[in-house]
């Protein structure tokens, strides 16, 4: 019996670990076998196991260092120790730099250096931007970590990150010593992102119009922004010139933005770039074109005779300091000149003499004759000045007409003052009897009534 029980052992179900009973549903379970077959053969921590070794070995025969930092996506990658014969300037001379301890700000930002300098930039700007943030460092650190930073990302082409990182370093540290370079960086990222501007404008110079395309509004690369890629650029721009008012990208900055606003047809923003380019760099080599897009935006942006005219008298000062403070301009551009002046004029006269017009519609001659007499003055020469002679002179006229009338009209039209004919059907008038009780009492002497005795 014992026998018989190990043969089944050894070569019954009982060797599977199926008992007798169990026979009836091995073809069921071998249907369901192959529609859904076991999950894991092994044990799943014996395959992570498995797989582990083989990473290991793997790593170990093809001399790939493995570093498990990377698969933590909350974790700053540790920074690499400094160089050890690095140099700093104390003084006159160059002296060893002390090795920072690794962990403290020192320590990171020289670990952080090696990395930015083996060109490991995703991992140097981690390092950076933990470094920067931590507000227990000291000013310079911190300044150093964020330049830095927005190092990593512009040589990663990251353009639009980069662009907000140099912004915050100018804004967190507006007099630091990376401020000129920061400058210049986003000067330069607004500048590559105008190329598409620049290509549609010289495309209509050219005459394509029916080929040109407008830039596109979306981009997906990394080196440009998602939305608005010409609107960022001029914010970019605005930056550069807010934090470096009279520096030497300054008026290159307002040049920029007021071609690209030039371009689209806002003359007001046009105007007001042009306008504080003229204003705060008279001497730089963009200022003569600027103050004739200047005046250009000035008469385009003023809309007409109807609206506010102080558009208008900018221009006009404008012009005459063109002539007087640039004289390449007013020899070169002298007909340009003229005609802006002109058309100045005109417009300035025909708002003074539409102001004329509406007082003499609402019935005011007087203040009709003043305005008249502002457009004759002011703008001889012009239909609008023989026209205003001609209002003069019907105002005249019927002022002299008016006064006629008056003086025809007697002094005094008092209707009580007019003698009336008697009716002689109307009865005569009777006066009532006075009352002697109602007359007053006759005064006595020292003003005293009479029958007053006086006092003796």
């Amino acid at each position: 019996m014992r026998a018989k029980i190990g043969d089944l052992r050894r070569s019954g179900p009982l060797r599977h670990g199926l008992n007798p009973c169990q026979r009836r549903s091995e073809p069921l379970r071998q249907r369901n076998s192959i529609l859904n077959p076991p999950s894991c053969i092994l044990h799943p921590r014996l395959s992570t196991i498995l797989l582990v070794c083989i990473c290991v070995f793997a790593s170990a025969t093809t001399g790939c260092v493995w570093e498990w930092d990377q698969f933590n996506v909350f974790h700053t990658p540790k920074p690499p120790p400094g160089p050890a014969d690095s140099l700093v300037l104390q003084g006159d001379r160059l002296e060893p730099e002390t090795a920072g301890v690794e962990g403290t700000a020192k320590g990171d930002l020289a670990g952080a250096q090696e990395l930015f300098r083996r060109g490991e930039y995703d991992k140097a700007e981690k390092v950076f931007y933990k470094i920067a943030e931590n507000t227990k460092h000291s000013d310079l650190t911190a300044e150093e970590a964020r330049y830095y930073e927005a190092e990593c990302l512009r040589l990663q082409s990251r353009f639009p990150k980069a662009a907000d990182t140099y912004n915050k370093l100018l804004m967190t540290f507006p007099s630091g010593a990376h401020r000129e370079q920061a400058l210049k960086r986003m000067y330069d990222i607004a500048n590559y992102w105008l190329h598409d501007t620049d290509e549609e404008m010289k495309a209509k110079q050219e005459g394509k119009h029916w080929l040109v395309l407008p830039t596109s509004f979306v981009h997906l690369e990394k080196t440009k922004p998602l939305l608005d890629e010409e609107g960022r650029a001029i914010e970019i721009l605005d930056n550069v010139k807010i934090n470096d008012m009279t520096g030497p990208l300054a008026d290159k900055a307002l040049w920029l933005a007021g071609t690209v606003k030039f371009f689209r047809e806002d003359y007001v923003e046009a105007d007001h770039y042009f306008s504080q380019l003229v204003e705060m760099h008279p001497n730089s080599p963009l200022t003569p074109k600027a103050v004739e897009l200047a005046i250009i935006s000035k008469n385009l942006s003023t809309g007409g005779p109807d609206y506010d005219g102080r558009k208008a008298a900018e221009a006009r000062k404008m012009v005459h300091e063109a002539i007087a403070k640039y004289p390449e301009l007013a020899k070169d551009r002298e007909e340009f000149l003229q005609r802006q002046l002109v058309g100045i004029n005109m417009q300035q006269a025909e708002k003074d003499f539409r102001v004329a017009e509406f007082y003499r519609r609402t019935k005011h001659p007087g203040s009709a004759y003043f305005y008249y007499e502002i457009v004759r003055r002011r703008y001889p020469g012009t239909p609008l000045s023989d026209k205003a002679a001609e209002r003069m002179k019907e105002l005249e006229a019927q002022h002299e007409k008016d006064e006629a009338k008056e003086k025809s009209k007697p002094m005094f039209n008092l209707p009580f003052r007019t003698p009336s004919k008697p009716d002689p059907a109307a009865p005569p008038r009777q006066i009532p009897p006075l009352d002697a009780n109602a007359l007053p009492p006759v005064a006595g002497p020292a003003g005293m009534p009479s029958g007053t005795s006086l006092p003796r």
